[in-house]
């Protein structure tokens, strides 16, 4: 299969490869890997002659696979006008991968990963990143492309108005990837969520206790109890933490609904963690609690109008912060820790 640079006659047969490859809700495979927005013939040809640049894998005059790279905000698929994305994005002077496609005789031959080492060749980028979903559905089969031995590392999370939460994810020439400690990426806000966003938001936060139970459920009692290396918490630690930091946000957020604009107490999570309960109580004491807790804060929210979303508290630290913020971080945090268990697992 030969691998070249795309044209924009190349357009037709990427949006066709595009095509083929279409997320589509409740029918979308991970394990297959997909495209959320795919375009048409004439914005993949304007791309193509605008500032985007492309490789494309054919065999017998057809096209198999594309790869198509970004260099600036406005000449993307991807979302990144959203505060913040753009510099995660593009900073530095990084090339996004914005689009990888294949069809299925294609897929598993190695071709998308000839695509990209061709990429690094010709442009010796300094940085290059990648924007994947993480919901509704997890894209894993883009998700392990990226992070298997190319070394990209997720640096971030963002929402962008249609329910979609993406990683960004992020490979660095000089070897200096990421942060092992953020394996879903460091919080990233994004400004008030759309209805849509919210609801996804809502739901993610409902479901997560029990996606942390089956996680949990694979240690041995003595497991718990091990850190990943020195000076870091345990899976116990962790869990327990989630229980009292979300026992924290939660009674915020009923505060920011009650009152207005509400002065709020922090607490110092390091020497929580190392109380008695925290390093030896059982993990079933703070999986109930966090049941409950994530029952109720999304039957909550779920019941207020959006516009209470701009309500605020007076953080200490902080400042005015809006429910909306702090729900985002609420989302965040328990994916966050959940996935670092995860990892700890045997």
């Amino acid at each position: 299969m030969q691998i070249r640079k795309a044209t924009e006659l190349d357009a037709s047969g990427i949006a066709e490869v595009a095509e083929s490859v279409r997320f589509r809700p409740g029918q979308a495979d991970p394990r297959q890997g997909y495209l959320v927005y795919v375009g048409t013939r004439a914005e993949y040809a304007a791309r193509l002659a605008g500032s985007s640049v492309g490789y494309v894998a054919e065999e017998n005059g057809r096209i198999q696979g594309f790869l198509l790279l970004s260099h600036m905000a406005g000449d993307t698929a991807t979302h990144a006008s959203t505060a913040g994305v753009e510099a995660l994005l593009f900073g530095g002077g990084a090339f996004l991968v914005d689009q990888i496609g294949l069809r299925p005789k294609a897929s598993g031959q190695g071709v998308a990963g000839r695509m990209l080492t061709m990429t690094i060749e010709d442009l010796q980028p300094s940085r290059l990143t990648a924007s994947i979903m993480h919901g509704p559905l997890r894209n894993i089969r883009s998700t392990g492309f990226f992070q298997g031995k190319r070394g990209f590392h997720c640096i971030g999370e963002y929402h962008e108005g249609q329910g979609f939460l993406w990683g960004v994810y992020e490979w660095k020439a000089d070897g200096s990837q990421g942060d092992p400690r953020y394996p879903i990426g460091r919080w990233l806000y994004c400004d008030v969520a759309n209805e849509v966003d919210l609801a996804a938001r809502i739901e993610r936060i409902r479901v997560l206790p029990d996606e942390l139970r089956v996680i949990v459920k694979k240690f041995e009692e003595d497991a718990l109890d091990v850190a990943p290396r020195p000076g870091a918490w345990t899976a116990r630690q962790l869990v327990h933490h989630m229980a009292d930091a979300h026992g924290h946000l939660t009674a915020r957020a009923r505060l920011i609904l009650t009152e207005e604009q509400p002065p709020v107490k922090t607490f110092d999570e390091n020497t929580w963690a190392e109380l008695a309960d925290a390093k030896t109580a059982p993990v079933e004491e703070s999986l109930r609690i966090l049941e409950g807790l994530h029952a109720r804060i999304a039957r909550l929210i779920a019941s207020r109008p959006h516009e209470e979303m701009l309500r605020e508290m007076h953080h200490p630290e902080q400042g005015m912060v809006r429910l909306d913020r702090m729900l985002a971080y609420l989302d965040w945090h328990g994916r966050h820790h959940m996935a670092q268990i995860a990892r700890m697992a045997p």
